[in-house]
């Protein structure tokens, strides 16, 4: 089955229809879903299904107040209650929110994240001509760390986190917020689901399952040598993909500040700090993105979908001993705790990890969590299980 990579901000639905469930009530989206900020094709995967946990775990205040205002429809007959996993953890979240875990402090935003990156990124800029591989080291963790705080601040809603993600997304690494919601979205409602979730679609280049003969490709029984190498381009695709979209869309915004990026990269840093940068950036991130999904199960995508049950059925979570990964991480080392909770600052997710792990063994679920270099060897395991595994029959 090939997998569709049409932008979002260019699919168009060729269901009549767009009818979902979202708690007691089903809701005719059909009109609705073209202006939905994360994309017509995620609605559309919802039709005649059950949307409730996805929804409320990625929606904001001001969003689920206008679905309330939305004409609803009763349940039919015939249709089943939510499942018990469903609704243990939405009496969990509702817990949490009572005792303000969804609140930012602003504070702590910015003297532990926001000030740091931007001080990595002026001292890297400053030492670029006279100190080329430190300015280089400086600014390639700003960049890792600023595309934490963007994927952050995207999540947790309202303008002033939106302004942010912009800011330090597209300033520091010319990405598009939303070309990066609607991708990233997608990826957290069908986590290592195939054929719908981007993430762990790295074919031809990479294979995370053993392919047909058809699909396969001469140099998948080298990949466990060149994935490492591969992971360095991570942040030049997503400055294509995202210079693509905002291109599409026509986001004067985002395009202005991309623009502001390039001019950093071009006039102001040495071509060989800025080039540099952007490959080892890139690395520092896919370093961490690849660890915590790439090792767990892929689920079929006609398998049963579980919003709470596939999150833990395909995330696992690392363990940082130190100060430095801890730090390095940006917060991707708590991934299940991110998935359950995304709106949850990320600084919450220390404390949120003992309180998921005793719902996984409340609700007979898998609890996955492994030192740093313990979950770079599954990774290697992985991608050399597979590129030695032959290719399936057609």
């Amino acid at each position: 089955m090939p997998f569709d990579l049409t932008p979002p901000h260019e699919y168009r639905s060729t269901l009549p229809k767009c009818v979902m469930r979202i708690g007691d009530n089903w809701y005719d989206c059909t009109t609705w879903r073209n202006s939905h900020p994360g994309g017509a094709l995620l609605c559309d995967e919802f039709h005649e299904k059950d949307a409730t946990d996805a929804f409320y775990s990625l929606h904001s205040k001001e969003a689920i107040q206008k679905l309330k205002k939305m004409k609803a429809l009763p349940l039919r007959e015939g249709d089943v209650s939510r499942d018990s996993v469903s609704k243990n953890f939405e009496v969990l979240v509702k817990k949490l929110e009572d005792e303000g875990w969804f609140e930012r402090d602003w504070k702590i935003d910015f003297s532990r994240n926001i000030i740091p990156v931007l001080v990595l990124c002026v001292v890297g800029t400053m030492l670029s001509y006279s100190h080329p591989i430190i300015a280089t080291l400086l600014i390639s963790f700003g960049m890792q760390q600023a595309g934490w705080l963007a994927h952050d601040f995207t999540h947790a809603r309202g303008k002033f986190s939106r302004f942010l993600a912009i800011v330090l997304g597209g300033g520091i690494n010319a990405f598009s917020v939303d070309w990066w919601s609607n991708k990233h979205n997608t990826h957290h409602v069908f986590p290592n689901r195939k054929y719908h979730d981007a993430d762990i679609h790295n074919e031809p280049v990479l294979f995370l399952w053993v392919p047909k003969k058809s699909e396969d490709t001469p140099y998948r029984p080298y990949q466990h040598y060149f994935y490492m190498f591969a992971y360095a381009l991570l942040y030049v695709s997503w400055r294509m993909q995202s210079l693509t979209f905002a291109l599409g869309s026509g986001n004067k915004v985002e395009l202005f500040v991309m623009a502001l990026n390039y001019s950093w990269l071009l006039f102001v840093l040495p071509l060989k700090v800025a080039l540099a940068s952007v490959i080892l950036g890139g690395y520092f991130v896919a370093f961490v993105v690849t660890a915590n999904h790439q090792t767990e199960e892929m689920i079929d995508s006609d398998d049963r979908y579980n919003y709470i049950v596939d999150q833990y059925r395909s995330t696992r979570g690392v363990h940082c001993a130190d100060p430095f990964f801890e730090w390095f991480f940006g917060g991707m080392q708590y991934q299940l705790e991110h998935h359950l909770l995304p709106m949850c600052p990320r600084y919450r997710y220390p404390q949120a990890r003992p309180l998921l792990k005793k719902f996984s063994e409340e609700n007979n679920l898998p609890f996955h969590v492994n030192g740093v270099w313990e979950i770079v060897k599954l990774n290697f395991d992985v991608m050399k299980r597979v590129a030695e595994s032959p290719a399936l029959d057609d």
